[in-house]
């Protein structure tokens, strides 16, 4: 499968690169994905979910982060697909009411997810 390499739009790209800069050197928390897309897409707006999804999506789909646990191994990563992550994150997201308080999981830097966050931020 082709690897994606256009750039999320507006604020798709801020809510990225925060999470991804959150990323070097430390586990994010869905705390951190839901606190940086509040940022840009207030939790009572009826596209925070739709934002949310897609900003979850595109990190997953661009090779930039992945979903895991924190187990007895250090970072365990998913190993089921991109749609089944993204609607399992969303499910139980939507069942802690966007408050998860670091109880469920965790989001991990991709070696290239850790030289994005690094490399300034360049216009096409």
């Amino acid at each position: 499968m082709a690897e994606s390499k256009a750039r999320p739009p507006g604020e798709i790209e801020r809510i990225v690169a925060e999470t991804l800069w959150d990323g070097v050197d430390d586990y994010v928390s869905l705390d951190s994905l839901i606190w940086n897309t509040r940022e840009v897409v207030p939790l009572s707006d009826d596209r925070f979910v739709e934002v949310f999804r897609a900003v979850l999506d595109f990190l997953l789909r661009d090779g930039l982060m992945v979903v895991g646990d924190l187990g007895k191994t250090g970072f365990e990563p998913w190993t089921s697909t991109i749609e089944d992550t993204v609607e399992r994150v969303v499910h139980d997201c939507r069942a802690v009411d966007w408050l998860p308080q670091l109880s469920l999981y965790w989001l991990n830097s991709t070696p290239k997810g850790e030289k994005q966050a690094k490399e300034p931020s360049s216009s096409s």
